[in-house]
């Protein structure tokens, strides 16, 4: 699924800065910018952001503005952006403190930018499953019938024996017919699904154990153990930045 980006930034030069870093860690990610409050509360009510990039001061005509820190209090008041990622970019670092305990912000970039620094954050923010992940809702259809059912309700998906079968976190199954794990993905189109053999997919967000020198996930719920297959393991790491 592709990743939208909202960087609220004064400073154009900076703001493009940011933007090639964006692009060059996601290339096909979709980068809203602003460079005021107003605008950047257009983009984020018209459309889903995944991570914020916001600086503090928006308003340099302003002694001790503080203005992105307002708007980030407000992006907190959304319920589908309560837990987004958000990376403050700015030269206070006595907000720094506020910023990580009150704003739940997932990192802090200090001007002048480090664009290693900016890139590693980045990347980690844009591993983060977001609401449009969360509220996500596909269709699986069986003898002419259609089931609805929400991404975050998948514990697991198994494809095998001719038939897909889709574990919920209910302790509920529903089998369909089979289709391959990868078109499965690519129907689905969501971060929260991940393939970690050829035959299963799991939702990450429901996993409470990876046993790398084992090759097996744990998830919530269910005793059963499920196998990271050899070719998958490099790739069930990396969903976690490892």
């Amino acid at each position: 699924m592709e990743k939208h980006v909202l960087i609220v930034e004064d400073n154009k030069i900076q703001m493009e800065m940011l933007k090639k870093i964006v692009q060059e860690v996601n290339p096909g990610a979709v980068v809203y910018t602003a460079e005021d409050v107003n605008k950047a509360y257009q983009i984020l009510l018209e459309n889903t952001i995944d991570v914020f990039l916001v600086d503090i001061i928006l308003d340099t005509t302003k002694p001790g503005d503080i203005s992105g820190i307002k708007l980030v209090e407000n992006i907190r008041g959304i319920s589908k952006y309560l837990f987004t990622p958000v990376l403050f970019v700015t030269s206070l670092e006595d907000t720094t403190n506020y910023a990580y305990t009150d704003l739940n912000c997932l990192g802090y970039v200090e001007k002048p930018f480090n664009p290693d620094i900016v890139k590693q954050l980045i990347e980690r923010a844009l591993n983060f499953a977001t609401a449009r992940n969360q509220d996500a809702t596909f269709c699986f259809r069986k003898d002419g019938i259609l089931y609805p059912i929400k991404v975050r309700d998948i514990l697991y998906i198994e494809s095998m024996n001719h038939v897909v079968t889709i574990h919920l976190v209910n302790e509920g199954t529903l089998t369909v017919p089979y289709k391959p794990c990868k078109n499965i993905l690519e129907e689905i189109d969501t971060d929260c699904l991940i393939r970690c053999s050829r035959n299963v997919i799991v939702n990450k967000n429901h996993i409470t154990c990876v046993d790398t020198a084992n090759r097996y996930i744990t998830l919530k719920g269910i005793e059963e153990q499920i196998e990271i297959g050899i070719t998958y393991k490099k790739k069930v790491l990396a969903e976690f930045g490892l």
